[in-house]
């Protein structure tokens, strides 16, 4: 089998030998629409540092306490919201679909840390509400969880950074849910 030629690989999208490591794009992409090098190396590097991220600070929440990050997220946006909130409200802040979020609080409440209760008001509107299992397992997660986040994140990003980086972020969230 022979080699792909430079221009064949470079046309795939990888680093092109010779030239500092800078990429090619597949395509015809303007100038215009399209990240520059380092902005999408950049972009790659976020992205992998936040799946390898998730993943351990995952793994940690399971071993120590039998609880995923997932479950985790949820008693945080429950804690967060006054112990209660509606099943929709619950999606929104965990930024998951309604029905993604109706399975993992019905697995969660199969394991006794949350309640689902029915609307006083409205029986078609589902409540999910913390229970004393899922504050204390909450409490004794939080050391772990925190502790990750410091050792896996916040050691190399001092303060005036993180704000930085948090700014920005906001600013591409607004962006994206604005449609721009």
């Amino acid at each position: 089998m022979t080699q792909p030629t430079s221009r064949h690989r470079s046309e795939a999208g990888t680093r092109r030998p010779g030239r500092g490591g800078s990429y090619r794009y597949p395509g015809r992409v303007a100038r215009r629409d399209r990240p520059s090098p380092v902005g999408l190396a950049a972009w790659e590097s976020f992205l992998r540092a936040h799946l390898a991220l998730t993943r351990r600070l995952d793994r940690e929440l399971v071993e120590r306490h039998g609880l995923p990050l997932d479950w985790y997220d949820v008693l945080v946006q429950l804690h967060d919201a006054g112990g209660e909130a509606t099943m929709g409200e619950l999606a929104g802040r965990l930024l998951i679909s309604p029905s993604t979020c109706t399975r993992v609080v019905a697995r969660m409440a199969d394991a006794g840390l949350v309640e689902r209760r029915v609307d006083p008001v409205d029986a078609r509107v589902r409540h999910a509400v913390l229970t004393s299992d899922g504050k204390a397992r909450l409490r004794e997660a939080a050391v772990t969880h925190l502790r990750g986040v410091q050792r896996q994140f916040g050691r190399f990003v001092p303060d005036d950074a993180a704000a930085s980086l948090r700014d920005r972020f906001d600013a591409m969230r607004d962006s994206a849910a604005a449609g721009d």
